[in-house]
């Protein structure tokens, strides 16, 4: 089956820029959004953050590629049968044994996503259960996949949740990595909490709110109303996240919004990190 390039009617032309820009923007809100943090934090080392490159780098790349055959033998069997629902083509290539890794596939691949769901719902909720957040937005997940309507649309639905959760990763990096090179403290609603023995975060973060919410007024509608592909679009909301961020906290410090003290903790972050460091080198001298 080779693509002569022909657009189907009632979609867009989808060329290369498209395809690049699709396959690295279409999971920003688990990797650069930081919803991996939410299975990565019970890592023991730094190093294993690896396993998520590694994971999207397997279940992406070859996935695709023979997503893309499995699509092509469906078009064989019968050129006017353009659906892309992963059940009817995996039936066709692996029969029952093709529905069985298809169900296998989507569960594995969203428990990462139901479980941070859920733990978002339990925030929303301090009192519920995480079991039962989770088992919530479990049944409320699959109620919406029988939906073909929803299903179809599950790649623009991706990149919008990209384009949505994708600044939140962009804080945690420039917090982490810029912010002490540009003389500005980390981990502010952490180290600036009422009470120092309690771990909670309880102060906001307001250049971080208020650059979210700028960055979606621009971004969505951008996304949304204007012909500029949706794949095209977490560009600016990247780029205007990460300079809002870094101009707005600066702007609360210098008009005295923001106050650190002289003598501020360390982020944690980097403690942890300095701490594994030096108990596996104690480990490799013993």
């Amino acid at each position: 089956m080779i693509s002569k390039g022909i657009v189907i009617e009632g979609q867009s032309k989808f060329g290369m820029a498209h395809c690049i820009f699709f396959a690295w923007f279409v999971d920003l809100q688990l990797h650069l959004g930081q919803n991996d943090q939410t299975l990565l934090r019970f890592a023991k080392t730094a190093s294993i953050g690896w396993t998520s490159a590694g994971g999207m780098y397997i279940g992406h790349y070859f996935a695709w590629i023979v997503a893309g055959c499995m699509y092509a033998v469906q078009l064989q069997e019968d050129p006017t049968k353009t659906s892309v629902a992963p059940g009817p083509i995996a039936q066709l290539c692996g029969g029952n044994f093709g529905l069985f890794i298809i169900i296998i596939a989507g569960w594995s691949t969203a428990n990462p996503i139901i479980y941070s769901s859920g733990l978002g719902l339990q925030h929303i909720f301090p009192s519920m259960k995480a079991w039962l957040s989770t088992i919530i937005v479990g049944i409320l997940a699959t109620a919406a996949a029988c939906f073909p309507a929803l299903t179809n649309g599950i790649m623009v639905f991706l990149t919008l949740a990209g384009i949505i959760l994708c600044p939140m990763g962009v804080f945690l990096f420039t917090d982490h990595f810029v912010f002490p090179r540009v003389g500005l403290s980390s981990e502010l609603s952490y180290n600036l909490r009422d009470d120092e023995e309690d771990d909670k975060c309880n102060v906001n973060n307001w250049p971080a709110i208020w650059t979210w919410l700028a960055v979606e007024v621009i971004s969505l509608p951008v996304a949304l109303l204007t012909p500029v592909s949706s794949y095209f679009t977490p560009i600016i909301t990247l780029c205007f996240s990460f300079v809002s961020y870094i101009g707005l906290t600066k702007l609360w410090v210098n008009k005295g919004w923001i106050v650190y003290e002289k003598d501020e903790p360390q982020s944690s972050l980097t403690s942890i990190v300095e701490e594994e460091e030096t108990l596996e080198e104690e480990e490799q001298e013993v």
